[in-house]
């Protein structure tokens, strides 16, 4: 299984050529996490609020059909243990990053996901045990 990161889902909504060769490209299963969720329907609201209710609809119903069948990893008690240890053990090394990617990764390490899908290179390559599949 591979998992998709917030930029992935963000670029593929936008129609980048990359992105969707990557996905294309995959064996395995491509899913998401409730986090990714969250991320995205804050852009979504933020799209409605700010530009048009127009921009919105032609956003979110691709949206919907993109993840439909995808599996969505929540953020559990497993999940949430695992996504503290990564915390800690980056924060005691200096090189903490964004809470929502920490737990992105605690989400996948938790549920036995190794691949993570992502232009966000800076922040993902400071973990350990996952393969980093970018565009």
């Amino acid at each position: 299984m591979i998992l998709l990161d917030t930029s992935a889902c963000i670029d593929y909504l936008n129609g980048n050529k990359e992105i969707k060769k990557v996905i294309e490209e995959q064996d395995d299963l491509i899913h998401i996490t409730s986090i990714t969720i969250y991320e995205m329907n804050i852009g979504f609201e933020r799209t409605k609020r700010k530009i048009s209710e127009q921009r919105y609809k032609q956003l979110y119903k691709p949206w919907l059909e993109f993840i439909s069948s995808m599996e969505i990893f929540a953020l559990g008690f497993k999940e949430a243990e695992k996504a503290a240890k990564i915390y800690d053990a980056l924060e005691s090394q200096g090189k903490a990053i964004d809470d929502n990617d920490i737990l992105i990764i605690g989400i996948m390490l938790a549920n036995g996901i190794k691949k993570l899908i992502t232009k966000n290179i800076r922040h993902f390559e400071r973990i350990v045990d996952i393969e980093l599949i970018t565009y």
